[in-house]
């Protein structure tokens, strides 16, 4: 006979994962039948300042500044940062030999002291003039028309911050495979608080926004791309995803590398949450009182009553029957062992990622300097 106790503990853990589940149940529910919005056609192109941010990236750098050529944008409209942070010869090289003779205004700066990424923006938000200014990685290659998708966003008064679509790419399929399965959800629930209202879930390697909305970015704690997102907003403009404008992001080539990397941007994430649990701006009163408390439960909360849940079960289960218990316990480590082993698809993405974010609850490290990653 199952004792009262066991019954109480299962209830329990079945009550504690519906309730940690209940905000990824209210967005598979809300995005199954979402369509994308398509950015408005540029009736002029505004002159912009470009910031590629660079530690340690080489040849990487190179890419990106061919690739900012390709872009369907006038060059003669654009002028162009290279952040070379901690002055790396080799970044340094390669960054002065691609403009080397380009018809475009530039420059490369290099502090010598290692100052971090979100240091490097501020310093350089401070020498722009430019209404428009486009952070983005050395690390990745786009659309030629992802720029102008951007910026075209921006011509909405209420906008004052859009970033782009990513697609992983790199040498091994797990990681990419994780990575796309995880963004196919992603992309569409920034999209659907997007047409809401705003997202704070921004991509960071591909960022455009106007400096009145984000004239600083708090860099003492939290990620880079959420706390400009989440101080637009608190501005009163609105920050919005863009899917049609495309960047390609390069992956880390192990899986070893990207676990650093994915739990780095949940200690980011987690941070940048909490220090703006407090903001509220009425224009963006939808955003505050809806959206973002939905996000806030899904990082801070979710993650540490999923743990709960199967603590209850579990216990529940061991005071049924020993063979109950051990039985649920194997089941679990098999599911858990499973998707870090074969990472490439949605339930296992989902499972990592409340990894990363339990990770990020329990280090609460604040990361604002990091090792490169191996891509």
């Amino acid at each position: 006979m199952i004792s009262a106790a066991a019954v109480i503990l299962i209830i329990g853990g079945f009550c504690v994962g519906f309730v940690a589940a209940y905000p990824y149940f209210f967005y598979i529910r809300k995005i199954r039948k979402i369509s994308f919005s398509s950015s408005p056609e540029l009736s002029e192109y505004p002159s912009i300042s470009v910031v590629v941010n660079a530690y340690q990236e080489g040849e990487l750098v190179r890419t990106r500044i061919e690739d900012i050529f390709h872009a369907e944008y006038p060059l003669d409209k654009i002028t162009l940062y290279i952040v070379n942070d901690g002055a790396d010869p080799s970044t340094g090289y390669a960054a002065k030999t691609a403009l080397d003779g380009r018809p475009i205004k530039a420059t490369v700066l290099e502090p010598k002291e290692r100052l971090g990424k979100i240091k490097c923006q501020n310093f350089v938000l401070s020498l722009i003039s430019d209404e428009i200014v486009v952070f983005t990685d050395a690390d990745i290659t786009t659309r030629p028309d992802a720029l102008k998708k951007l910026v075209g966003r921006l011509q909405d008064a209420e906008i004052g911050a859009v970033c782009a679509d990513l697609i992983p790419v790199g040498s091994s399929q797990d990681v990419t495979g994780s990575e796309g399965a995880y963004r196919s959800v992603y992309g569409k629930m920034c999209e659907y608080d997007s047409q809401r209202d705003s997202t704070y879930n921004f991509n960071g390697p591909l960022i455009a926004f106007k400096k009145t909305a984000v004239p600083y970015i708090e860099e003492t704690i939290g990620a880079d791309d959420a706390n400009l997102a989440l101080t637009c907003i608190a501005n009163g403009y609105r920050a919005v995803y863009a899917s049609d404008a495309i960047a390609y992001e390069l992956q880390p080539i192990s899986f070893r590398a990207q676990y650093h990397q994915k739990v780095r941007r949940a200690d980011g994430l987690v941070n940048s949450t909490r220090l703006f649990c407090t903001t509220y701006h009425e224009k963006r009163s939808v955003f505050w009182k809806q959206i973002f408390p939905m996000r806030r439960w899904m990082l801070l909360h979710s993650p540490i009553l999923f743990v709960a849940s199967a603590v209850l079960l579990l216990t529940g289960c061991f005071f049924c029957s020993p063979v109950c218990g051990v039985s649920l316990l194997l089941a679990g480590i098999v599911v858990l062992f499973v998707s870090f082993i074969k990472p490439d698809n949605l339930l296992s993405s989902f499972i990592l990622n409340q990894v990363y974010l339990l990770v990020g609850l329990v280090k609460r490290r604040n990361i604002q300097q990091w090792d490169r990653v191996e891509k």
